[in-house]
């Protein structure tokens, strides 16, 4: 179902996002980085996929462009010890498993259901969820991903599915996994590594050869770890 209300509330509003001090990294769908002090979303029309985003430089003035053009906004800040990179334990598998049952979670059937269409564990699909938007459907982030998976726009429309239909939890999921699909097969079903390009991007994991050491990734690992009871 729908969030059709909460979709159009949330088109309706301006949300403005000041990033810590040590400021944040705007990567572009071209791959173009800007670093940036603050950001805020600008809807137009209403219309949702016509959002404009204006990011704030960290060495002065500003640049206004369609959401569409970006990828993700993550956290700048480095962990002063990058921790070593998890592995998961031997009981882990990224695919799903004949004969698995439904995660006990709110979208439990959708994720058993989705993950057996795309041979991907449904349990991650669940702890992903609850990292990102603990199974609000409706969200919206201060960074423009929306609904379950938190998703960005752009990303979405990669693996097929436009930014309108990203409140749909089958819609929204579907993307999730496609995604996840596609990042597992080009890391080599690295659990650290996929989950740290789902949150980073791939391009930061091919920067550092590895989970990069952005705080917010390094967080988003041990979240999702925990999560799975890793």
């Amino acid at each position: 179902m729908r969030m059709v209300l909460r979709v159009a509330l949330a088109a309706t509003v301006l949300l403005a996002g000041a990033a810590p001090a040590a400021g944040e990294l705007a990567i572009l769908t071209n791959g173009h980085r800007y670093k940036v002090t603050e950001w805020e979303l600008q809807h137009r029309d209403n219309a949702l996929g016509a959002e404009r985003i204006r990011l704030i430089l960290e060495g002065g003035g500003t640049v206004t462009l369609p959401l569409m053009q970006v990828e993700r906004i993550v956290d700048d800040e480095i962990v002063d010890e990058p921790p070593p990179e998890p592995a998961a334990e031997p009981g882990f598998t990224f695919d799903y498993r004949p004969g698995q049952t439904a995660p006990a979670t709110p979208y439990g059937e959708l994720f058993l259901r989705v993950g057996r269409e795309h041979e991907l564990n449904p349990d991650l699909l669940a702890a992903l969820a609850r990292a990102e938007s603990n199974y609000d459907a409706g969200a919206v982030s201060n960074k423009g991903a929306r609904g379950l998976l938190q998703l960005m726009p752009a990303t979405a429309e990669r693996f097929g599915v436009s930014p309108p239909e990203l409140h749909d939890p089958a819609r929204n999921v579907l993307a999730a996994a496609r995604y996840l699909t596609w990042l597992r097969r080009r890391f080599e079903d690295d659990l650290p590594r996929v989950l740290a390009g789902y949150n980073a991007g791939e391009g930061a994991v091919d920067a550092h050869d590895g989970v990069p050491p952005y705080r917010e990734t390094v967080t988003f690992i041990g979240r999702v770890y925990g999560f799975l009871g890793l």
